[in-house]
């Protein structure tokens, strides 16, 4: 019956793991890397109340969705090219760095103009012609791993923007489990195993990993705790109205407080000695 193959004697199936280019990557950043912003670029008013909080917290990276997209399509949904362009301008003119994510390997050029550093969301993790395509830029490219990849299956996507010129910076952003209490459940082992194996920055998004504001908090000191680079929160004036993700809103004028516990976390850490 296992005439050609021994199948019985296999420990693991499908392809084996490689990401040599990963590995390879060295690095240690000592700055907490912050991205902040709302889910969805709703209106002028909107950003004219985000964009001066962001900019008097110091905040790294501005990120605000101009492709609104969901799990189920609705007539408003698609890209907003005058509310991308003035949400773009609008941060650039207070020197905040505007991160845009790619849903689609056709508006890299346009995308392009308006952003800073480019993010590719966890249902695109294994977009391969649009990772490729990324790798050939030379701003910083997110990396949100997919809700139900493992460790090498994350890397193994990574492994494509590491081959190109562009700068690699891995998101995690939860996994579909059987839990209940939250939409996804945060991996901060995938966290610490990232550290461990590769110099790439890694970034916390409790937002999207939790999916509820009030483990927000909580959950990115714990992804910090494990050896995450920086975070992403998404925050909005008025949380509730939320166009998008509601549930996940962080209150603006709660992002104070926010970053200046993840400062003070990332002060002890400076002093923790692994054993190993």
């Amino acid at each position: 019956m296992f005439r050609n193959r021994d199948f019985l004697s296999k420990k693991t199936w499908g392809p084996q793991p490689s990401y040599p280019n990963v590995i390879a990557k060295k690095g240690k950043f000592d700055k907490l890397l912050i991205i902040a912003g709302p889910c969805s670029v709703e209106s002028h008013e909107q950003v004219d109340k985000v964009v001066p909080v962001l900019v008097d917290n110091g905040i790294s990276y501005a990120r605000g969705g101009v492709y609104r997209a969901g799990t189920y399509p609705r007539e408003d949904f698609g890209l907003r090219p005058e509310l991308a362009s003035y949400w773009s301008k609008s941060c650039r003119e207070k020197n905040l760095k505007v991160v845009m994510e790619i849903l689609d390997i056709r508006l890299i050029e346009t995308f392009d103009s308006w952003s800073d550093a480019f993010q590719v969301g966890a249902r695109h993790m294994q977009d391969y012609p649009l990772l490729v395509e990324l790798a050939r830029s030379k701003k910083p490219v997110l990396l949100k791993r997919n809700m139900g990849a493992t460790l090498d299956e994350f890397l193994g996507a990574a492994e494509y923007l590491a081959r190109g010129r562009c700068s690699p910076i891995l998101v995690e952003r939860g996994s579909a489990t059987h839990e209940n209490h939250s939409r996804w459940t945060q991996s901060d082992s995938m966290i610490a195993a990232v550290k461990r194996m590769t110099g790439i920055p890694i970034l916390v998004d409790a937002s999207h990993a939790n999916g509820r504001r009030d483990l927000v908090h909580p959950l990115t000191m714990s992804g910090l705790a494990a050896g995450a680079d920086g975070f992403i929160v998404e925050t909005h004036p008025e949380p509730d109205k939320s166009l998008s993700d509601a549930d996940q809103a962080y209150p603006l004028d709660g992002l104070g407080d926010l970053i200046a516990d993840a400062k003070n976390l990332m002060e002890l850490r400076k002093s923790w000695r692994p054993a190993c």
